[in-house]
């Protein structure tokens, strides 16, 4: 599923086949004096298996920024029903990358040159903002977020700090006692150049990646692929008191 800026709708693809099965696409913000959508993140509701997507676009009021639709399949071919509008925004900029925690229930989304805003997952949930963290030190816009699972909610959430060549890692879990104060445990190093996009399993991929991977999209039209044991290594060398 991509996002099609410039036909102001989504797109949907069968794997492997790589067919579309959206009717031509599917209009996103219909309706408002903007649409032009930018990111998507997928959210699968464990007990219920129903699929959401949500979209952000290229400039948006602050408050509904964001909307969430409800993917259903209508005789082979995927529709979309918008189901909530939600999501701060500063303003100025815009927004690329989110980020979905199926396990804990929450989305996150980069706000570029402000920092990463946290809310629950759930389309009858509060519109409430949870978090809003990632907020200093970054040389200026803030962009792909990944996350890291690990057992029992731990693991990380790694934001590119785009014009730097790195990325920050912040605790998934948070700290005891606040599930929402995700605090910065180092900034990584990596080769990927300007980098909006990444990706993280923890799932063991063969011998070769035994604890998962981490890949970064680089302006120059490549992917730069990580085992984790490399991240962790760099993890070590680059950890930064706690703020």
């Amino acid at each position: 599923m991509f996002a099609q800026r410039n036909g102001d709708n989504i797109r949907v693809l069968r794997v492997p086949e790589m067919t579309f099965i959206d009717n031509g696409g599917i209009d996103a913000f219909k309706g408002e004096a903007v649409q032009s959508p930018m990111g998507i993140g997928l959210y699968k509701i464990p007990l219920t298996n129903k699929i959401y997507a949500f979209v952000s676009r290229k400039s948006g009021p602050d408050g509904s920024y964001l909307w969430q639709y409800l993917l259903k399949d209508s005789s082979g071919i995927v529709v979309a029903e918008p189901v909530r509008k939600f999501g701060a925004f500063k303003g100025g900029k815009e927004i690329e990358a989110i980020a979905v925690d199926d396990e804990m229930g929450y989305v996150y989304y980069s706000d570029e040159g402000s920092g990463v805003r946290k809310y629950h997952a759930h389309p009858d949930s509060s519109n409430r903002e949870l978090a809003f963290f990632a907020n200093k030190d970054f040389a200026d816009d803030h962009e792909g977020i990944s996350i890291y699972k690990q057992p029992d909610g731990k693991g990380y959430i790694l934001v590119s700090d785009q014009q730097a060549t790195r990325f920050h890692v912040f605790a998934r879990a948070g700290t005891p006692g606040n599930p929402h104060d995700h605090k910065r445990i180092g900034i990584i190093p990596v080769s990927a150049i300007d980098s909006d996009g990444s990706e993280a399993t923890s799932a063991p991929l063969g011998k070769h990646f035994p604890k998962g991977l981490f890949v970064a999209m680089s302006s120059d039209k490549t992917f730069q692929i990580y085992r984790w044991e490399q991240l962790e290594a760099r993890l070590q060398k680059g950890v930064i008191p706690d703020e």
